[in-house]
């Protein structure tokens, strides 16, 4: 515990800074438009869109990467690789998007995934104004599925303990989208005994499955397969991919490292799930805990998948009452910087655990002779 004088303090400093943060986090999020000098808003989500388009045209071709290069025309131009590498059950989700013009599509996956991410964050716990997480502007001016993926994690979360059937359901969906994402999750509902949840989970998973093989067939997963190690081989030679992926497997490829040695943070990566999951049910760790571990021994992902620890950051910054308050601001202003290789980012976000495992500051007892000393 801390003295009351020093709490009080503490509270009528808190808050103006907060309101500082908040401030840069909105200019950072407005500068996100001179990202337009470089390239269009958009483009990631014209690969989601063109994978879509693959599997109405030809779906043999589907992780043919310079077919679906060429699909997508603008806005890159046919001899710029933007491939789909998507499982393809996936595709059940996008081709509805691929029936529209991209453009008309790409504004209705953004304001459909941002909203619903919005929501979810806001019931898992976060203030409203966690959106302005710098990250949150960048993952919708690139079209990516990280709003849809973080809403679906978090609204299982909320809905986990009423619910464990529905939240398997929603962990199967975000699972069939980006499985990488989850690959710990098992661990996390086993160390709460959530068997129903799991249960749910692969049940979802292995009917969307099924649904996709039903309508595209079999062949589609084993291009799948064989595409993700020459989508690995295309980013590890592109520097400023590397530069911007997040995870320690790209870091040492950036400092022309076998990225291999990452995987020896796997063993801690799943400790870290079992342990959040069991011990806690503070949803911002779990958040933390959850992805941040994923990427910990995922050999790619780019910096927009930041703002999947956006609510956590929020909820952290909201706790303005906590002594170590100050480290969550330096973290969250920290994660918002753009720095080379953008696994210090991620190093950063995932700092507030263990800042809040600080000891309390102890109580000094104030000294009562003290009042007995006069004036002059």
């Amino acid at each position: 515990m801390t003295h009351p004088a020093s709490a009080s303090l503490r509270d009528r400093l808190s808050s103006p800074v907060l309101i500082g943060v908040l401030i840069v986090f909105a200019l950072l999020s407005a500068g996100t438009l001179q990202l337009l000098k470089l390239q269009a808003a958009g483009v990631d989500f014209a690969g989601l869109w063109a994978g879509g388009k693959a599997a109405i045209t030809d779906i043999g071709r589907i992780y043919d990467f310079r077919y679906v290069s060429q699909l997508q025309g603008w806005p890159l131009g046919p001899d710029r690789l933007r491939p789909y590498v998507y499982p393809p059950s996936a595709l059940l989700l996008f081709v509805p998007f691929a029936l529209a013009p991209w453009n008309i599509s790409y504004a209705v996956w953004t304001v459909l995934t941002g909203g619903f991410f919005w929501w979810a964050g806001v019931k898992a716990g976060a203030p409203k104004w966690f959106v302005l997480v710098p990250w949150v502007a960048f993952a919708a001016f690139c079209g990516q599925a990280t709003f849809l993926l973080g809403g679906l994690v978090m609204a299982a979360m909320v809905v986990g303990d009423e619910r464990p059937v529905a939240a398997g359901v929603l962990f199967g969906l975000a699972a069939c989208v980006k499985p990488q994402l989850l690959m710990l999750l098992p661990l996390g509902l086993m160390a709460e005994g959530r068997w129903r949840t799991i249960v749910a989970t692969g049940v979802t998973g292995l009917v969307l499955c099924a649904v996709s093989v039903a309508v595209w067939g079999l062949n589609p997963w084993f291009e799948w397969l064989d595409a993700l190690p020459r989508f690995e081989q295309l980013v590890s030679h592109a520097r400023l991919l590397v530069a911007n992926a997040i995870t320690p497997y790209s870091a040492l490829v950036y400092w022309r490292q076998d990225g291999v040695w990452a995987l020896l943070l796997a063993p801690a990566a799943a400790a870290w799930v079992w342990f959040t999951f069991r011990r806690t049910s503070d949803l911002a760790d779990r958040i933390i805990a959850l992805f941040g571990g994923a990427f910990l021994i995922s050999p790619y992902a780019m910096n927009y998948e930041l703002a999947l620890f956006a609510p956590a950051t929020g909820m952290y910054l909201a706790r303005t009452r906590d002594w170590r308050w100050p480290g969550y601001a330096a973290a969250a202003v920290g994660q918002a910087l753009v720095i080379h290789p953008a696994f210090y980012s991620l190093a950063i976000t995932l700092a507030p655990p263990l800042i809040r495992r600080l000891p309390d500051l102890p109580v000094k007892p104030r000294d009562a002779s003290a009042s007995l000393i006069p004036n002059g």
